[in-house]
């Protein structure tokens, strides 16, 4: 356990809340390896996950868009005094009705998932560890012609020990990698 140490305040920086409009979902039985946080004792490094996640080939993560101010992640603590934990919340809407959509929700509702969301700053947060990824269903609603909006709502929930930084490759389903921190694409 890395030591406790001073946590200031945001002394005029940034701190915008939210997430931007990309969610990225792997299933958790197309990896080959799902990296866990760092053992080494640097400051923030319980809290990172400790390189790129491994897919079956032609596997990887998949981009799901979300209409922005939809998406939303939360931990809670669950459990009781000397055994906590937290309970993850995240929420999301993607806009339509088209056949590949209305597929994901049926299929994904029996699967577990680890999901990487972005925050306004480009820092990726992951949710959901090996053993215990994320449940994801889906809620539709056409809306109606004059109000509301035409789509699925997907919700997921799991839990995890807390808020985990993911820093490494994200591999999409055609080999290409997104690099997490500096954002480059290679091919």
């Amino acid at each position: 356990m890395a030591d406790f140490t001073d946590l200031p305040g945001p002394r005029g920086k940034d701190n915008q809340p939210g997430l931007k409009t990309r969610v990225f979902i792997g299933f958790e039985d197309e990896f080959i390896a799902i990296k866990g946080p760092k053992k080494t004792a640097l400051a923030g490094d319980s809290v990172t996950i400790d390189g790129s996640h491994t897919f079956a080939q032609g596997k990887g993560f998949i981009s799901c868009y979300t209409t922005q101010d939809t998406n939303k992640f939360k931990l809670d603590p669950v459990g009781e005094r000397d055994g906590r934990g937290k309970k993850i919340g995240l929420e999301f809407f993607h806009p339509g009705n088209s056949k590949a959509v209305a597929e994901f929700d049926r299929q994904v509702k029996n699967g577990s998932a680890i999901v990487l969301v972005e925050t306004p700053d480009g820092e990726f947060l992951q949710l959901g560890t090996a053993g215990l990824g994320l449940e994801i269903l889906g809620s539709y609603d056409s809306g109606t012609l004059s109000s509301g909006r035409r789509g699925f709502t997907f919700k997921g929930e799991g839990y995890q020990n807390g808020l985990l930084f993911y820093e490494g490759d994200i591999t999409r389903p055609d080999g290409s990698k997104i690099n997490a921190v500096t954002g480059v694409v290679t091919p």
